[in-house]
């Protein structure tokens, strides 16, 4: 008896901190990112807004396929998580659960700062970014 009340006290902790840790949702991977709040407890993504050639491809039918293993992407927030996206906004076809942390690739951050979309190079306090409505940024994103 004297064994068992230690395990079950362990098995016990272990259950109350794994559903301690999911029930917090996670917050921006990109730091100081607008478009990602946590309001009573959930997590609230707002989505790139699409310029009006996407609008007009969406409504077209058109559909992006999902990014190239090699290429580079754009990094999105999605409401459930972070995306690896063919383009500059959010699609059910063009977009896959990011990868970051486990493959090195190339990648453009599309995130808001101080109320504008903004592309940005990298997450580093040093980045480079520029107004998403100058269009998709030339040349690479940091590889990460």
């Amino acid at each position: 008896m004297k064994l068992q009340t230690p395990i079950a006290a362990i098995g016990l902790l272990l259950v109350v901190a794994s559903a301690t840790v999911q029930a917090e949702p996670a917050g921006p991977a990109f730091p100081g990112n607008e478009a990602v709040r946590i309001v009573d407890g959930k997590r609230v993504v707002e989505a790139p807004p699409l310029t009006a050639a996407t609008q007009r491809y969406i409504k077209g039918g058109g559909k992006l396929p999902p990014p190239s293993a090699s290429g580079e992407v754009f990094m999105i927030e999605g409401p459930a998580a972070l995306m690896e996206c063919r383009s500059v906004y959010l699609s059910e076809t063009g977009c896959v659960p990011s990868t970051l942390g486990t493959t090195k690739r190339s990648r453009f951050w599309t995130v808001k700062l101080n109320s504008v979309w903004m592309h940005c190079e990298s997450r580093a306090p040093s980045r480079k970014c520029e107004p998403a409505s100058t269009g998709v940024p030339g040349g690479m994103g940091t590889v990460e």
